[in-house]
């Protein structure tokens, strides 16, 4: 993951504050508990992207005989099957 807890947790107090400061949303419930769902929600997504990169990486590793030879860019290589994996599974990146 690429960002911090505490940079979750702040983002998610930002989220919050501005959109009651916008008077977007009322909440029915304390901020408190918005921002901890706000939170899990951040932190499940990443968590997903993790693991969607650590399977981009192991498809990746078993071809990586044919991706030398064929003098491929790895890096683009992984962001295309990033991408289109993300695609199939209805990940938003």
């Amino acid at each position: 993951m690429r960002l911090s807890r505490e940079m979750v947790k702040y983002m998610a107090r930002g989220i919050v504050a501005s959109l009651e400061a916008k008077e977007l949303v009322k909440l029915l419930k304390p901020a408190d508990a918005v921002i901890q769902k706000i939170e899990a929600v951040i932190l499940e997504d990443a968590a997903a992207e993790d693991r969607l990169d650590a399977e981009v990486k192991k498809l990746l590793a078993s071809h990586e005989a044919e991706i030398s030879k064929g003098g491929m860019d790895y890096r683009k290589l992984f962001e295309m099957t990033k991408h289109k994996l993300a695609q199939e599974r209805g990940i938003v990146l």
